[in-house]
């Protein structure tokens, strides 16, 4: 799917109603300012997200979910990230893929709950999709979450749309798929063994293929990246909610982290105490990650 987005998009421009908003968004707002951003029907789209971020939602993380697969529409495919690794120090860890939860956030983790979603099967780092696409999607490849065929380099490889809501550039996983791909020396492939609930409630072994970063690793800088793609006009930003929303396609994604890479094989990784500060919006930190949001005061307190 072609994704023409021109140089310059204003972003302060797209929706100036929205800092005369109340707190409370509902699910015909949150549908209103995706499709002005430019979310479409039809497309397949992964979402990074944080729902405090956004400001007050009636409902809560589920009126995102419906708001996210109404924008797309019947036609269209939602991608959530359902990582698991936090619970990886856990020596009797059982990866349950109808009842692990998503440790992405509760966005992320209503997705996974979703009658329709279907879920990969990595330990550490499966995806949740709902939509047309979700079948093919989830059981592409085999044990690597981001290897040529694994389900993300499915989404990037099919010129997918990532939306950033309410999160940096640092929460973009398919920067994983690039480094694996440009064959980065500081990630190596390792093999985790661990164990799977199967539906009817027996237990078989399941191994993945994760790449985690070597010793002296000093960290990402995604938002590096991210702001060179802004910078070329490749990127929409607008607030959806109180949110700084990024949508951006795989295509375009690819070849700047190729060409970033090329110039700068440190080009992923941070150089310093600090990443790359972002043009557009206040990014800062809580007990809760990153968030990427127009006006602090209005984040809200519950995830």
């Amino acid at each position: 799917m072609s994704w023409p987005i021109s140089k310059g998009w204003d972003w302060m421009s797209t929706v100036p109603e929205q800092r005369l908003r109340t707190e409370s968004l509902d699910r015909a707002a949150l549908v209103r300012d995706l499709t002005r951003l430019g979310v479409p029907r039809g497309g397949l789209l992964m979402v990074h997200s944080s729902l405090r971020s956004l400001g007050h939602v009636t409902g809560g993380a589920p009126t995102v979910l419906d708001a996210l697969l109404e924008t797309l529409g019947p036609d269209g495919t939602l991608v959530l990230p359902a990582f698991t690794y936090p619970l990886s120090r856990d020596p009797n860890f059982v990866f349950d893929p109808r009842h692990t939860p998503s440790l992405m956030g509760a966005i992320s983790d209503a997705g996974r709950r979703h009658p329709d979603a279907r879920r990969s099967l990595h330990l550490w780092h499966s995806i949740s999709a709902i939509g047309p696409l979700a079948e093919t999607i989830v059981t592409a490849g085999g044990e690597s979450a981001w290897d040529a065929g694994s389900p993300m380099r499915q989404i990037r490889d099919r010129n997918g749309l990532y939306l950033l809501l309410g999160v940096p550039y640092q929460n973009l996983t398919a920067v994983h798929v690039s480094e694996i791909e440009l064959q980065v020396p500081y990630r190596k492939p390792v093999w985790n063994k661990g164990t799977m609930r199967r539906s009817d409630g027996s237990l078989v072994p399941l191994v993945s293929v994760g790449c985690p970063p070597q010793p002296g690793h000093p960290g990402s800088d995604f938002n590096r990246l991210g702001q060179r793609m802004e910078d070329a006009g490749l990127v929409r930003v607008a607030e959806v909610g109180n949110a700084i929303a990024r949508l951006f396609g795989g295509h375009d994604l690819r070849r700047v982290a190729s060409d970033l890479y090329h110039e700068d094989d440190h080009g992923f990784l941070r150089q310093g105490d600090v990443v790359t500060g972002l043009t557009y919006g206040h990014t800062i930190e809580s007990d809760r990650g990153e968030h990427c949001v127009a006006n602090p005061s209005r984040m809200y307190g519950a995830e």
